[in-house]
């Protein structure tokens, strides 16, 4: 296993990042203390982010030659609306602009409001005290929504597939839960048995109906009967999460009924289907949501659409501190077209819509950040080129942590992107998405040459990474703790399809999540290259599905299940040449010009066999220890011979490594398996980065992550073959 040199785009960020120790500078000071009247000087600080822009582009337009730096002095800056640079905010390669904060744990812009103590009012409607859990009788307050202006409060729409834009409570940096039932963050019941799987169609009128197994909906009839009761499910398959508004409750029967439908109906997908309805295997998991009924604890909350109020049951240190209201849907920082600029220790947070968001542009930088109480993705970028994130903290994040597209598919151009030494974790709270999405599947994966290196990323509901595009370079990332909350999914996943060339797995440490497998080539995805890389304790190995071309070597296995598996599922799913998704993806690029036919050659013949059948696939000088399966080989012989799968090598026992339950991998000589230090993977000091967390090691040996237990091979043996 080798360890690569900093890329030359690494020694050109330092140079840029130091290039005002160089040149002439200008220094501006921002302090809430201060005043948008000062000049900005140390001694009269500006007290405004806006007002601290104004002085820097007022800068840069008299001396383009300088560089500036804006120090942010300790406190709160209230981005309410959030805040956007452009252009005019840009620096040169040799004049970079830098905002600098003095001590990021004590810099804070927020996208929250405080709410003072005397705007809740205690509950008097009889008829909302009635429904109420006793115990919270007395507890709950009300806020009125109107009055306190807030925004993104409407209602729920009857079908939604990611969370709809809500505002968001917190309290001490904290965000407060809406009221769930079951509790938990992963609280969850099942269907007892689905009576009908309503329409097959999506957002139709006919909705299921499921028996439910608790008496526990009984409680929430005259939310029902005002249209405002929600419940959120795995309804079908355990990678799609699906809220839907209940239309009836039956107490009687123990039935639920549904408002609409959900696509192809309720009921596992892997269940028969009697009479028009998938019968389903009572494993189907779901919760209650928002809902005044479920308040039964301190810091729960929800909303009436009707009345227009927030219920919420006051954390207990709530009475000395205030709760914060989030409802901006902005971005709590926006960079559009923003060049040479770099943010560096400043946190950020509490904000209902994205964190931040990198639009063209040109080595935008931000570095050395911490990121959390994010309601929808921690940070996006689109476009432009070399921009870099480096050794931030980004958690509780909502929807995905990194969301990032750029480079030229067409040309093949690289977008420079760096995802470098930054810890993501407890990502993807509310819905389930992969903590980081570099493209994503074959109708979305405009990304080149992006290199993601380096991050520790852990506690996550579905993948670590979702990757396609062409020339991407993974490695020496640590992913542990994924797929909390569904199921078929990867430590690293991707659909990308036929073109998804070029990209490279190598030399990452991925471990402890038994929900997932590590390293997962879906539906038809090719080309991947996947080497040197440390498995422990996952539900597979490397799993390829189908696809072409990929070259699987020197990575080494321990204690999972299988430790490769390999399958013709594009005979039963007909990736032919007319599948509308391969094919879409492979007439979306220049194939058969240049630089695609030198790059990738092998998609020029591509058609003139039959693309369903795997081919030019290469397994070897691999090792499996203490799995149970060296390679399942699901299909039949004669259309698994594009495998080759060759001189890898297998060890019964994991107890040739000295203390595998403390990750401690060392081995005799003799036993032929390679050196590994664990001190090569994820996380790494720098300037931004002083020192290490540790792992939570009882967390590692204790914790539970087969939640959602679900084999991938039970998704291709769901397919009927040829």
């Amino acid at each position: 296993m080798r360890f690569l040199k900093p890329s030359f785009r690494s020694l050109i960020f330092c140079l840029v990042l130091g290039a005002s120790v160089a040149t002439a500078e200008t220094v501006f000071w921002v302090s809430p203390a201060g005043r948008d009247q000062n000049d900005g000087s140390k001694a009269a600080p500006v007290a405004t982010v806006a007002r601290a822009a104004e002085l820097v582009r007022s800068a840069r337009a008299a001396h383009p030659a300088e560089a500036v730096t804006v120090w942010l002095g300790e406190g709160t800056y209230p981005l309410l609306d959030g805040f956007s640079f452009g252009p005019a905010d840009s620096g040169t390669a040799s004049a970079p602009v830098v905002w600098r904060g003095v001590e990021r744990a004590r810099v804070r812009f927020i996208g929250a409001r405080p709410v003072g103590r005397d705007r809740l009012k205690p509950v008097r409607d009889p008829v909302l005290l009635a429904r109420m859990a006793p115990e919270a009788r007395g507890q709950i307050m009300e806020l009125d929504l109107a009055a306190e202006g807030v925004r993104l409060a409407k209602a729920f729409p009857d079908y939604q597939r990611e969370p709809s834009d809500l505002f968001s409570i917190f309290h001490e940096g904290r965000r407060l839960a809406l009221s769930r039932w079951p509790n938990g963050e992963y609280g969850y019941t099942t269907m007892k048995r689905v009576v009908s799987s309503g329409s097959f169609k999506p957002r139709q009128a006919e909705g299921g109906v499921f028996e439910y197994r608790e008496d526990r909906p009984e409680r929430w009839l005259a939310a029902v009967a005002e249209g405002g009761a929600w419940v959120r499910g795995f309804w079908r398959v355990p990678w799609v999460a699906e809220t839907l508004r209940v239309k009836t409750i039956d107490p009687a029967g123990r039935t639920l009924g549904l408002a609409v439908s959900v696509p192809e109906g309720i009921g596992s997908k892997y269940s028969k289907l009697v009479e028009g309805t998938r019968v389903g295997d009572g494993k189907e998991t779901w919760f209650a949501l928002n809902l005044l009924e479920e308040i039964d604890q301190p810091g729960e909350w929800s909303v009436d659409f009707k009345r227009g109020k927030l219920f919420i049951w006051l954390p207990v240190s709530a009475r000395n501190s205030p709760l914060f209201i989030a409802d901006s849907a902005a971005p709590l920082l926006g960079f559009n077209g923003v060049s040479y600029f770099t943010l560096r220790d400043v946190a950020l947070g509490l904000n209902a819509g994205d964190g931040i968001t990198i639009s063209d542009g040109e080595a935008v930088q931000i570095a050395g950040c911490m990121l959390t109480g994010v309601v929808r993705r921690g940070i996006v970028i689109r476009e432009g080129r070399l921009h870099r994130l480096q050794s931030c903290d980004i958690s509780e994040i909502g929807l995905t942590g990194l969301d990032l597209l750029g480079g030229d598919r067409s040309t093949l151009s690289p977008s420079g992107f760096e995802i470098i030494n930054n810890h993501f974790w407890r990502i993807a709270l509310n819905a389930p998405l992969p903590a980081l999405t570099v493209g994503s599947n074959a109708s979305n994966q405009n990304i080149v040459g992006a290199r993601v290196a380096n991050n520790r990323i852990h506690d996550v509901s579905y993948s670590g990474i979702t990757f396609a595009g062409n020339d991407n370079v993974f490695e020496f990332n640590e992913i542990y703790r994924v797929g909390l909350d569904g199921g078929d999914l990867g430590s690293f996943y991707t659909t990308g399809g036929w073109t998804s060339r070029g990209n490279v797995v190598r030399g990452n440490f991925l471990h402890h999540s038994e929900n997932s497998n590590a390293i997962y080539a879906d539906d038809g995805s090719s080309g991947l290259l996947v080497e040197d890389n440390l498995i422990y304790r996952t539900e597979s190995g490397i799993f390829i599905g189908g696809g072409h071309d990929h070259i699987v070597r020197r990575n080494l296995v321990v204690s999972a299940p299988r430790a490769f598996h390999v399958d013709d599922r594009g005979i039963s799913r007909k990736y032919v040449a007319t599948d509308r998704r391969l094919r879409g993806d492979l007439d979306s690029v220049p194939y058969t010009e240049s630089p695609w036919r030198e790059r990738y050659p092998a998609l020029l013949s591509i058609l003139d066999r039959d693309p369903s059948v795997p081919q030019g696939n290469v397994l070897t000088g691999n090792f499996a220890v203490g799995c149970t399966t060296l390679t399942r080989r699901s299909g039949r012989p004669e259309t698994l011979a594009g495998f080759t799968i060759e001189n890898n090598f297998e060890l019964p026992d994991a107890a040739v490594f000295k203390d595998v339950a403390n990750l401690d991998f060392t081995t005799p000589a003799s036993a032929g398996l390679p050196a590994i230090s664990l001190t090569r993977y994820g996380l790494q000091r720098d300037s931004f980065r002083p020192t290490l967390p540790e792992r939570d090691m009882a967390q590692l040996r204790d914790g539970d992550t087969r939640r959602k237990a679900f084999d991938s091979q039970q998704d291709v043996d769901s397919y009927k073959r040829r």
